[in-house]
């Protein structure tokens, strides 16, 4: 078990963490619905030496994509009405608002985007699942309200 992160830059991909443990987020959740792995249980059974024996489809059951979607400006956020497109839409798994109404918000030119909302999403493919992710954070951002 092991979870490894890296960071896209303008420079391109700069690795960030490589640790022996599992990821944190939408990670155990992707995995088990994608492979139907639970990563607790083979986490437990490599810790008291039980033989991995997992049973893995040939193909994904689901593909999972999943983005925390950033602030692209600073600003005190308005209202929470960027949530509405995806509350109840189909092939959206889960939303996780980060922010309320009131937060002191940071874009990318003032310092570390402030995460806005994780969005998990499911649809047939990977390249489906990735399109409908980037669709719905673009309604996202049209809709975020800072003064």
């Amino acid at each position: 078990m092991f979870h490894a992160e890296c960071k896209y830059t303008s420079n391109g991909p700069h690795l960030i963490e490589v640790n022996a443990r599992m990821g944190g987020g939408p990670v155990y959740a992707t995995n088990l619905r994608t492979w139907n792995v639970c990563l607790v249980e083979e986490t437990l059974f490599c810790a008291v030496g039980v033989p991995c024996r997992l049973d893995v489809p040939p193909e994904p059951k689901e593909c999972v994509a999943n983005s925390d979607v950033n602030a692209l400006r600073s600003g005190i956020l308005r209202d929470l009405k960027f949530l509405e497109p995806l509350r109840g839409r189909e092939g959206v798994i889960s939303v996780a608002p980060h922010v309320r109404v009131g937060d002191k918000v940071c874009g990318p030119s003032d310092g570390l985007p402030t995460w806005l909302v994780e969005i998990v999403v499911a649809r047939p493919t990977p390249r489906e699942a990735l399109d409908f992710l980037f669709q719905l954070e673009k309604e996202v951002q049209a809709l975020v309200s800072l003064s």
